[in-house]
C-alpha cells in the first residue's frame, strides 16, 4: 500500500505523519491519545502536557509489552494445543488402521462362518439322507439292558439265552 501525508491534531498542536493507513484510523489513534493526556491531566496533580503526553506514552508502553507478553503465552498455548492435536491426529491414524484389520478380520469371519454353514447344511442333508435310508427297526438293535431291566427280567424267572449257529466254531459267535 503507499504511503501518504496525515495531519492530525493533539492537545491543540498539529502534527505531520507519514503512513499508509487509511486517515480515519490515524484520526482515531489521535484522538485516543489526546484523551488519554487530558485523564492524566486531572489526577489533581499539576502536570504540564508533556508531563502527562509522557505518563500517556509510559502507560502506552505498559499496556503493548503486557500485550506482547500475553501474545507469546497465548502462542505458547497454541502451540502446546497444535502439539496435542498432531499426537491426537496419530493416535486417530493408528486406530483406524487398527479399525480398519478389525473390519477386514470380522469380514473374513464371516465368510468363514457362511462357509461353514454351508458345510453344516450339507452334512445335515447327507445325516437325513442316512437316517432316511436306515429303515431298521430299533427294538431289533441290541441295547445294554438298565439295571432295573435286569431286575424285572430276574423276578420274572427269566434266563438268558445266546442264540448260536451249528456252524460257529465251538458253539460261540
Amino acid at each position: 500500500m503507499a504511503k501518504k501525508r496525515v495531519s492530525v491534531q493533539i492537545e491543540g498542536r498539529s502534527y505531520a505523519l507519514i503512513t499508509s493507513d487509511e486517515q480515519k484510523y490515524v484520526e482515531s489513534v489521535a484522538d485516543e491519545i489526546t484523551k488519554r493526556i487530558r485523564k492524566a491531566a486531572q489526577t489533581g496533580r499539576h502536570l504540564d502536557t508533556r508531563d502527562c503526553a509522557i505518563l500517556v506514552a509510559l502507560d502506552l508502553c505498559d499496556d503493548r509489552n503486557k500485550a506482547l507478553k500475553k501474545n507469546k503465552e497465548m502462542v505458547g498455548k497454541a502451540d502446546k494445543i497444535i502439539q496435542n492435536t498432531n499426537e491426537l491426529n496419530k493416535y486417530c491414524k493408528d486406530y483406524k488402521e487398527k479399525l480398519t484389520e478389525a473390519i477386514n478380520e470380522n469380514t473374513s469371519l464371516v465368510r468363514r462362518v457362511r462357509a461353514l454353514e454351508k458345510q453344516l447344511k450339507v452334512l445335515s442333508d447327507e445325516n437325513e439322507e442316512l437316517k432316511s435310508m436306515l429303515k431298521t427297526d430299533i427294538d431289533a438293535i441290541p441295547h445294554e439292558k438298565t439295571p432295573e431291566e435286569k431286575k424285572a427280567e430276574k423276578m420274572m424267572g427269566y434266563v438268558p439265552m445266546q442264540q448260536c449257529s451249528l456252524f460257529d466254531e465251538d458253539g460261540k459267535k
